[in-house]
């Protein structure tokens, strides 16, 4: 089950400017250009808290700063406390392929779970060192500064009626996050309101879209914390949770760039296992627009060089089950991503290497700067597939699936402290 609550949030003050040039993208998305720019936007943006710099006073430096940074902002009324608890209804307006797309949740606390225990699932795994770093800057802000991302399925009832009404009415800010995405902000603070939707995320399970190291954080903090003091405000964190059936995100695929190898080898190699089709070579976008749309038919895959496209369909899927690490959930063995590199990268292709970009457009700069020999495109991963395979407890694939739209960091942050 999904514990959640509201809280104090924490705002950027309207009366400071555009709320949109003082959130950012999540910290580990960020560019080193994107990160200049973020920082030219004005003093009070977002990136200065969630990816301060290294200064003369030597690397741990950083996370002092940005404590002592949050703490002047509240002096000097850049950032807000709001007088009650509340959720924050957060919408996110985007084209895709120009069709307009929604995303909508709740920015709310919700309660730490172990991934054995279930209620919120992790599909990925994390590394040590970007928990060590989140976990240093947590502890000297005490501070959630951004949302974990988590994704559920929900079902009509109180709790969707209660989130519709809130956005139903005049938004507490709006912006444009500079990349073609419009976001929409609602303070909810109706007791009534609040306890529908409160129970009705009882049952839901969520699964973490985006943020797995900031969760694996977030639990370290909760240890250690619970050690020292017991049970506090450190027993949630901040997430932004997305009703997936209605007005969820956009998964995209992530590509694949391979060097050395060229085509000719490749379609030899692949053969008889791949029945394969050249076709046109259209703009990189367009192929990838078209192999998503007839995924449901069949495994297949476009792969191309910096001339030509190719049709790949897998015709021999008791070969590709041949090659599938031992153990595995079903529906692990059956992602496309999972076939391509254990089947085609491993075996086929002899260890090919793969490098990843995250649109078919970028795929297509790589190959015209011979920075790369193929692309493989790929489809997107079902999300039902993405929840069968953590609710088994297994992590996906390396680099195999990206939500989209991000929740900009700053929108609300939440103290961790006398709440």
């Amino acid at each position: 089950m999904a514990v959640i609550a509201p809280f104090r949030a924490l705002r950027f003050d309207a009366a400071a400017g555009d709320l949109g040039r003082a959130v950012a993208p999540p910290y580990d998305v960020i560019s080193p250009e994107e990160r200049e720019a973020l920082e030219r936007s004005g003093p009070h943006n977002a990136v200065r808290l969630t990816l301060p710099r290294d200064g003369a006073d030597g690397p741990a430096g950083k996370y002092t700063r940005a404590r002592d940074l949050l703490d002047l902002w509240q002096r000097e009324g850049a950032l807000r406390r709001d007088a009650v608890p509340s959720v924050t209804v957060y919408e996110q307006r985007y084209l895709l392929r120009g069709t307009p797309r929604a995303q909508r949740g709740i920015l709310a606390a919700a309660r730490l779970t172990d991934p054995q225990v279930g209620g919120i699932l992790p599909h990925e795994r994390t590394m040590a060192g970007p928990v060590e770093d989140r976990l240093a800057l947590m502890r000297a802000t005490r501070a959630n500064l951004e949302p974990v991302f988590g994704v559920y399925d929900g079902e009509a009832g109180p709790a969707r009626d209660a989130i519709d009404a809130a956005a139903a009415g005049e938004p507490l800010a709006r912006f444009d996050d500079g990349h073609g995405v419009e976001n929409l902000v609602w303070r909810l603070d109706d007791p009534e309101a609040l306890e529908a939707i409160s129970k009705g995320l009882e049952e839901a399970t969520v699964l973490i879209a985006d943020g797995h190291h900031r969760y694996r954080t977030a639990m370290e903090y909760r240890n250690e914390r619970r050690a020292a003091d017991g049970e506090g405000p450190w027993d949630a964190t901040l997430m932004y949770l997305v009703d997936a059936s209605r007005a969820g995100p956009t998964l995209l695929p992530i590509h694949r760039l391979v060097r050395g190898t060229t085509a000719a080898e490749a379609i030899s190699r692949l053969r008889p296992a791949f029945a394969v089709e050249e076709i046109r070579r259209d703009d990189p976008e367009d192929l990838a627009a078209a192999l998503e749309s007839g995924r449901a038919k069949d495994r297949t895959y476009v792969m191309l060089d910096r001339d030509r496209a190719w049709r790949l369909r897998l015709v021999d899927e008791n070969a590709a089950r041949a090659a599938m690490p031992p153990g595995r959930h079903p529906a692990w063995c059956d992602l496309d991503v999972a076939v391509l590199h254990a089947f085609v990268f491993e075996r086929l292709l002899g260890g090919a290497r793969a490098e990843f970009v995250h649109s078919a457009a970028e795929a297509g700069v790589a190959l015209d700067a011979g920075t790369a020999t193929l692309a493989f495109l790929l489809s997107p991963v079902p999300f039902p597939a993405v929840r069968a395979i953590a609710e088994a407890r297994e992590p996906m694939p390396s680099k195999s699936t990206y939500f989209h739209p991000k929740p900009r960091s700053g929108v609300v942050i939440r103290l961790l402290d006398d709440l």
